[in-house]
């Protein structure tokens, strides 16, 4: 049989866990709010401060995008993914002009309302070439936009007027040579100096009958309807007011009315539209709209071509430029130009908030926040009842989870005690299984007078244990 091994004794005794997870657990609290005040500061406490001493006005106004471009060198942006560091990387500019709302109206007694789009292009995912890779270009056929031999086919895409009258190039041995737009017939490709004049492929708009047109975003509403009734009016660069459904227009006065809004939505009998932040209401004569249908380029031509007000006193309808506040500002995000989610917010921002009317696209049309006294920039997201609530929130949860646990462990210091044995113990707690006053009297003899010795075998006779206890307590020492 093999010889059993004697357990050996600890010295440090196994501690109350009730008392140790309260401190462990109150330490953890105390450190988690302190590291949360610190962080807070940078994303809470200070945009706060700063938010509340903006001086930008609480009511937001209309900002449409101008200009938006992403350069490599980028002394300011929009927008940034950290606010910590300085932006780097994608680095989108935004300008804007900002002007108070437009009119709200209502189009009643509506027949054959239609929508029609014409959505933006997207190159990037339009079919590329690239003439480098042995015969791809063998066959090139159609009008492309190459960089370096690697070509991207717009007649898939757009119809475009032009004149090919430039240098003539073959894609597979001239390759490296074809850089702009070319026109080419089976890989031989001749070279477009002049400007192309390009239409996106749409659908045709219907105008048979029509005599409203309503744009918005990059489709527009076609119908006849009886009458249209505002619902707000404005005050040049001043607010506006809600008002009494007034009629602005009707069917009788034989002209065809072309507004551009921000938002339409139509009504639950579908015999209506309703429309927000419309402005340059424009009137034209029946015989100027081509039947049965047109294309938006020449829909845009005659919209642009605008020189008869819906409202000659421009309360209703009215032209841009007479609700404009500031006609160039800087956009930021917010008053911080950043943002600290690090889910790629920006390029989001970027692509809601970057359309600037290229290619006859619609311009990007949001609400804002400006300052009376500054033009420089204004913002697109200011909420100070929201700010208040984060800010209450950011201020009362970790400071009462500090105060709460310091608070903790002070009142377990003063009534936690370690005794000789080297075990806490609680000075107040009754019925927690601690030893009594004689007990730990016993204990401390014990302790001080068997430093160097073992502890008696629990095995050992209770007799022998208790006599040595005893005289031990009574200071009588024997051999």
């Amino acid at each position: 049989m093999g010889h059993k091994r004697k357990q050996k004794q600890r010295l440090i005794p196994e501690q109350d866990r009730r008392i140790c997870g309260s401190i462990c657990f109150c330490q953890l609290t105390v450190v988690i709010s302190c590291v949360a005040l610190v962080y807070l500061t940078v994303a809470i406490y200070i945009p706060s401060h700063k938010a509340f001493k903006s001086g930008l006005e609480p009511v937001p106004v209309t900002c449409q995008t101008i200009k938006s471009s992403n350069p490599r060198n980028c002394p300011w942006a929009s927008c940034g993914e950290w606010c910590l560091t300085k932006t780097s990387g994608f680095c989108p500019q935004i300008m804007v002009t900002t002007r108070r709302n437009g009119t709200d109206m209502q189009l009643e007694n509506c027949s054959r309302l239609q929508s029609f789009a014409c959505p933006p292009v997207d190159t990037a995912a339009l079919k590329k070439f690239n003439c480098n890779n042995g015969s791809e270009c063998g066959s090139l056929t159609g009008l492309f936009n190459c960089s370096l031999g690697h070509c991207a086919n717009w007649s898939d895409a757009y119809q475009c007027k032009y004149k090919a009258d430039g240098i003539s190039l073959d894609s597979e041995r001239d390759n490296m040579k074809m850089s702009g737009f070319f026109e080419c017939t089976k890989s031989r490709c001749v070279e477009i100096k002049q400007q192309l004049i390009c239409d996106r492929y749409c659908n045709k708009i219907a105008t048979t009958n029509a005599n409203v047109f309503v744009l918005y975003d990059d489709f527009v509403y076609s119908g006849e309807c009886t009458n249209v009734f505002a619902l707000t009016s404005t005050n040049g660069s001043d607010p506006g007011e809600r008002i009494e459904p007034t009629e602005i227009w009707h069917r009788n006065t034989d002209q065809v009315l072309i507004t551009s809004c921000q938002t339409t939505t139509k009504t639950t009998d579908g015999l209506g539209l309703k429309a927000t932040d419309c402005i340059n209401g424009t009137l034209l004569d029946e015989d100027l709209i081509p039947t049965p249908s047109m294309n938006f380029t020449t829909l845009w031509a005659l919209y642009a071509n605008k020189t008869r007000p819906v409202d000659p006193t421009q309360r209703f309808l009215p032209m841009q430029s007479e609700l404009t506040i500031y006609n160039s500002s800087r956009l930021y995000i917010n008053l911080d130009a950043c943002v600290n989610t690090l889910r790629g917010e920006c390029k989001e921002f970027f692509g809601t908030h970057g359309r600037d009317g290229r290619n006859n696209s619609a311009q990007s049309r949001f609400p804002c926040f400006y300052d009376k006294n500054n033009d420089f920039f204004v913002v697109a997201r200011f909420d100070l009842q929201k700010t208040w609530r984060e800010l209450v929130i950011a201020v009362v949860v970790p400071t009462v989870m500090f105060i709460v646990s310091s608070a903790t462990l002070c009142i377990i210091t003063r009534s936690v005690s370690v005794g000789d044995d080297t075990k806490m113990r609680c000075k107040y707690c009754v019925g927690s299984g601690d030893m009594n006053d004689v007990d730990m009297s016993l204990s401390r003899g014990a302790t001080r007078n068997n430093t160097n010795e073992c502890l008696l075998p629990r095995s050992e006779d209770n007799v022998r244990i208790n006599t040595r206890l005893l005289k031990q307590l009574f200071g009588i020492w024997t051999s």
